[in-house]
């Protein structure tokens, strides 16, 4: 699939970051949230990926998700956190 531009940009031009971005985009058209799940099939359709994080409906549910899962990590204890750490440094999306 070709990758628009701008998710390249985003990856700072990492073709596996980018990838798993979209990834992640496409696992967001299912979320629970309506105002995610629009804004990430929106963002698929071609939309750009900033503009729709920097609006204050898609932006502001995004940054209450964050807010959210901040919240969740800083409670973790210091184990589970390097866990998911490592997990994240490890994931990699075949092109």
């Amino acid at each position: 699939m070709l990758m628009p531009d701008e998710i390249l940009d985003i990856a700072h031009g990492d073709i596996h970051l980018a990838a798993r971005i979209r990834e992640i985009l496409v696992a967001l058209a299912d979320h629970d949230n309506a105002e995610i799940r629009e804004m990430s099939r929106e963002v698929l359709a071609g939309a750009s990926l900033r503009r729709m994080a920097a609006s204050s409906v898609y932006g502001d549910e995004i940054g209450a998700a964050f807010g959210r899962f901040w919240q969740t990590y800083q409670t973790m204890d210091p184990g589970r956190r390097t866990e998911l750490e490592e997990a994240g440094r490890s994931v990699r999306c075949p092109i």
